[in-house]
């Protein structure tokens, strides 16, 4: 009795670990990427939820550089041209009203700072044909 009482507790802590888990990925993912060796970047934003969010860009003091609205379960990029912001700390993010989602960027010579070893630039390596992806 004692051995199914403790696997029975095993088995809600299982259970309450994996919904806290999945409501914390709920919502929606914002990533920014370099675009080649130019001032602008891809903006990818993931909207998992069933409700529409906010896209927005603050530098450091709060002011907001751009407002978008992402509509519900969808997924889209875009390309921002970075060269008009001052170099700094900005950050993307995407909320709602049971999501945030931050992103932190930095921009330095007018181009995004590749800080994170995540980040990749979208660059052709195959330098003997056109394209990367032609044999």
């Amino acid at each position: 009795m004692k051995n199914l009482k403790l696997k029975l507790r095993g088995l809600a802590l299982a259970a309450a670990l994996v919904l806290s888990l999945s409501s914390a990925f709920a919502g929606g993912n914002v990533k920014i990427n370099p675009y080649l060796n130019t001032d602008y970047s891809i903006v990818s934003v993931f909207n998992t939820s069933n409700s529409n969010l906010k896209l927005k860009v603050y530098d450091e003091n709060g002011y907001v550089f751009y407002s978008e609205t992402v509509e519900a379960e969808s997924n889209t990029q875009k390309l921002f041209d970075l060269s008009y912001l001052s170099d700094g700390n900005y950050t993307l993010v995407l909320v709602g009203k049971n999501t945030r989602v931050e992103e932190t960027f930095q921009v330095a010579g007018k181009k995004l700072l590749v800080t994170n070893e995540l980040m990749q630039l979208a660059e052709n390596k195959n330098k003997s044909s056109q394209y990367a992806f032609e044999k």
